[in-house]
């Protein structure tokens, strides 16, 4: 495995690490957790769309 496929899983555990138990924390009602939880599923699309469009239509 390269650096280019560790770095990223290292990043992201991480950053689940740091931010999971707030995430959980904040969403006490299932309903509240949902919608919350859509909101980042979002985001993670949007990001990860604009990548694919940079790396299909720029490079």
């Amino acid at each position: 495995m390269t650096a280019n496929i560790i770095m990223p899983i290292i990043y992201f555990v991480c950053l689940l690490i740091l931010i999971g138990p707030y995430f959980i924390e904040t969403n006490s009602s299932l309903k509240q957790f949902f919608s919350n939880l859509s909101i980042w599923a979002l985001i993670v699309l949007l990001i990860t769309l604009g990548y694919q469009a940079y790396e299909y239509f720029i490079i």
